[in-house]
């Protein structure tokens, strides 16, 4: 006996290998047959109109209920992302400023004077 005739491994690829072939096969034919693709063609369309009615369905219910959809959701997302871009380029800009005021000596930053007087205690509430 070969090693392979006793692999688990190897007889279950061979067996998928087959599968697919044998799965290939019939459904090519099948294919071929007119009325056999112009069932097949219907039953995707009712399937498709059937997605689309419950995706209909599902977007009145969310709404119904308040709830975003998918597409608001991904509204949002985009709108995030866009506001994260802005968010890192004012980011480098504020990063190039400060390098910039660095290299013009100009690294201190102004302090508030303290030479204001102070406001005076009154005894008197």
């Amino acid at each position: 006996m070969n090693a392979d005739n006793l692999n688990p491994m190897a007889i279950w690829r061979d067996w998928i290998v087959k599968s697919e072939a044998q799965w290939s096969e019939t459904m090519s034919g099948l294919l071929k047959d007119e009325r056999a693709g112009s069932v097949l063609k219907r039953q995707l369309d009712e399937a498709r109109m059937a997605h689309r009615q419950f995706g209909e369905v599902a977007q009145a219910a969310l709404a119904a209920a308040y709830l975003p959809t998918r597409a608001d959701i991904e509204a949002l997302d985009e709108r995030m992302g866009k506001l994260e871009d802005g968010l890192a380029q004012v980011s480098a800009q504020v990063a190039a400023l400060r390098e910039a005021l660095v290299a013009q000596g100009a690294a201190k930053v102004a302090r508030v004077p303290r030479n204001r007087a102070a406001p005076k205690k009154s005894k008197a509430p």
